[in-house]
């Protein structure tokens, strides 16, 4: 692996690392009793404004239908009703305590960013905006 990649693996790694250990530090500091993967959950259903399918949330998660909100429903983030008109499915909605969860989490990432880009220049953002939007376009062909 030539510098270039060995640093840029290095750092990739580093970032996704960085970012998981705090978000669980911050849900910590909370006291919430949640993991990072159901946060991530709860921010996908909140996503779909009155709530999302157990199929849908499966598919974007790419987890099994089973494991789909079955812990959230058990602690109070989430609810799940059965679609008028089609027996099989099941809609997920946040409670009013799901949607609390979800605006600490929406404050903590946007608290991130700001923080990330405040010593940063217009061309600088943008460039940075560039470079991560062809990040995630290469992960998003390989999913």
């Amino acid at each position: 692996m030539s510098g270039f990649s060995a640093k840029a693996n290095e750092l990739l790694v580093e970032i996704y690392r960085n970012v998981q250990i705090l978000e669980q530090n911050e849900l910590k500091k909370q006291r919430l009793n949640i993991s990072i993967n159901e946060m991530h959950m709860i921010e996908l259903i909140a996503k779909g404004k009155t709530g999302m399918t157990v199929s849908e949330i499966a598919q974007q998660l790419k987890v099994t239908k089973p494991s789909v909100t079955n812990k959230l429903v058990q602690k109070g983030y989430c609810e799940k009703q059965r679609l008028p008109g089609d027996g099989r499915a099941v809609q997920v909605m946040l409670t009013p305590e799901g949607k609390k969860v979800e605006a600490f989490h929406r404050r903590c990432h946007r608290r991130i960013i700001a923080e990330i880009c405040e010593d940063l220049s217009e061309e600088e953002r943008e460039e940075l905006l560039r470079t991560m939007t062809r990040i995630n376009s290469y992960f998003q062909t390989k999913l």
